[in-house]
């Protein structure tokens, strides 16, 4: 339910800010239209108010509407679906005459919300244009800031456009009506340079407004639904980021009844509260949060209890990052309880750095995970398969983070296809340069084969693990020896990462030679699959010191090109 909502509520507000461009443009040329590209008289500014209502709503309140009405109805079926799947009588799961009424009243309120930013803006702008004409303001410097109004471009600072109003005043004479008429433009000004800084402009507000929509919207409901169901139980659920606030960290996975929260939200501050109902405003502005309704009795949960709030204000983690260790991918599971979601995500969550959990965090996730023996990755519908836990002579796997490598490696490419790995000449040429630094010119690119160098690829295994002889004697003969055979230790953990990586160069030959991890000849030979299987390798033991230093060791230049990657995808 979070991803989905996480999703909408992303894209309205990129619906919001691609129409507030062409808002901009829209008004721009109609202030060049009518002035000309001159100075705006007082008499033309009050004759472009109406054009200026008249944009804001062709562009900025119809897209609004769009969204809302087209859109809304998605949020309101994923409560109906998330409803359908639990333990309750089968008429609280479907869309009643009453819940039509409540969602139709939802739109209209969440409408109301845009409207006022728009109203707020109309005023904004005109002011502007009135402000220009007492000042004899210049016309780009008018243009510039009606632009930093809209999308915070601006290029001149207000604090010189109010210096330049004070020397106007000092150099003329007023009668004092027209004197307080521009002390009031200089005071205006000032509010406005003070908000400029802070960034406020209709993209922030109107971006702000179309996340906590979609949040609120569904959170409105989802009280109603649960109300109808009889529900008084609720699970405090989302995606931590780096800016999540300490509070919502603290209640993250919480369940508690309507009462403790009601409680805990009218008894409590917070940086960044906002106020109204917790069920609806959770953990303030942009909050990525919401309450889902449960009941202890179906999965032998437990009502937690408030964390103490000295605990959350005096003892927080000493940075924002060590906060974004919970995120859940358990859900995602196709089955599983709910304690071996739980390992789920504590095995991926051991398994990653706080830059990838970031990552994870900004990208969308997989449609569905299952917990399996083998690990494998399905681009074309982003099925993510991995066990828990997984090991081989106590030696850890890290199963789940590669398969989540993979998942990176496409959907940050945007295509199910062909992965940035395999596509990028940067990480391709990396490749080849670590390849041609350990194997020489001889080493055929495209033939599965490495020449005089036996003792390279030695010395690569060696580093990896050893090798011991296995012997199998006969049960009812225990002095007769029936075979024998190499068996492969690795020498710590991430190690079969790093083998993996070193097949990918040696094309296969380094799996079937020395019987270790790896791919093998086979599927090596596939164009692109040496890109793809060394960057979810990476991935996997970015985390781990002793693993990722050894192919750090290996690879330099292809270690250089990922971690440039992965700061890119940090900075998304």
């Amino acid at each position: 339910m979070s991803r989905v909502l996480e999703k909408l509520a992303d894209q309205h507000e990129q619906r919001i800010i691609n129409v507030l461009y062409k808002l901009e443009e829209d008004i721009i040329k109609e202030v060049t239209r009518s002035t000309n590209g001159q100075l705006v008289s007082q008499r033309l500014a009050i004759q472009l108010q109406p054009k200026i209502r008249q944009a804001i709503e062709n562009n900025f309140l119809n897209e609004a509407d769009l969204i809302i009405n087209e859109e809304y109805n998605k949020i309101a079926k994923e409560v109906l679906d998330e409803f359908g799947e639990m333990p309750i009588p089968n008429k609280f799961k479907s869309l009643t005459e009453a819940n039509l009424s409540t969602i139709n009243a939802l739109k209209f309120q969440s409408y109301s919300g845009f409207e006022d930013i728009g109203e707020r803006f109309i005023k904004v702008i005109n002011d502007e244009l009135y402000q220009s004409t007492i000042a004899g303001r210049p016309y780009d410097d008018m243009v510039t800031n009606i632009r930093s109004h809209i999308n915070g471009v601006y290029k001149q600072s207000n604090q010189r456009e109010i210096n330049e109003l004070v020397d106007f005043v000092n150099e003329n004479k007023f009668n004092s009506a027209k004197k307080l008429q521009v002390e009031d433009a200089v005071r205006k000004l000032h509010t406005q340079y003070a908000s400029d800084r802070a960034g406020n402009n209709l993209r922030r507000y109107a971006g702000q407004i179309a996340h906590d929509s979609v949040m609120q919207f569904h959170g409105q409901f989802t009280i109603a639904k649960a109300k109808e169901s009889g529900l008084n139980h609720f699970t405090y659920t989302g995606t931590l980021v780096r800016d999540s606030r300490d509070f919502c960290v603290s209640m993250l996975g919480k369940t508690l009844t309507e009462e403790q929260i009601r409680d805990t939200w009218n008894n409590r501050s917070w940086a960044g509260k906002s106020t109204g109902d917790p069920f609806i405003v959770r953990g303030g502005y942009r909050c990525r949060h919401t309450w889902i309704p449960t009941d202890p009795a179906w999965l032998e949960e437990t009502v937690d209890e408030v964390p103490p709030e000295e605990v959350i204000e005096e003892t927080p983690p000493p940075t924002r990052q060590s906060l974004i260790s919970d995120i859940s991918i358990g859900a995602l599971l196709n089955r599983g309880s709910k304690a071996t979601r739980k390992d789920y995500d504590k095995d991926f969550n051991s398994q990653l750095t706080d830059q990838q959990k970031i990552i994870v965090n900004k990208l969308d996730k997989p449609q569905v995970v299952k917990n399996t023996k083998n690990g494998i990755y399905y681009a074309n519908n982003q099925e993510l398969r991995a066990g828990l836990n997984a090991k081989d002579n106590n030696v850890r796997s890290y199963v789940i983070a590669h398969e989540y490598g993979h998942h990176i490696d496409y959907v940050s490419n945007k295509s199910r296809n062909i992965a940035w790995s395999e596509s990028n000449q940067g990480f391709i040429d990396a490749i080849k340069k670590d390849r041609k630094k350990l194997f020489g010119d001889k080493y055929d690119d495209f033939k599965i084969r490495y020449e005089g160098k036996g003792d390279v690829a030695d010395k690569l295994f060696a580093k990896i693990g050893t090798r011991k002889t296995k012997k199998v004697y006969d049960k009812r003969k225990p002095d007769m020896l029936i075979y024998q055979y190499d068996e492969t230790f690795l020498n710590g953990d991430g190690f079969g990462e790093v083998s993996d990586i070193i097949d990918a160069l040696m094309r296969g030959t380094f799996q079937t030679t020395y019987h270790t991890w790896g791919h093998g000849v086979n599927y090596y030979r596939k164009k692109g699959n040496i890109e793809v299987e060394t960057f979810a390798n990476l991935f996997s033991i970015r985390h781990d010191k002793k693993a990722y230093a050894l192919a750090k060791e290996i690879i330099p230049n292809t270690v250089k090109e990922f971690e440039k990657r992965l700061e890119v995808l940090e900075k998304i």
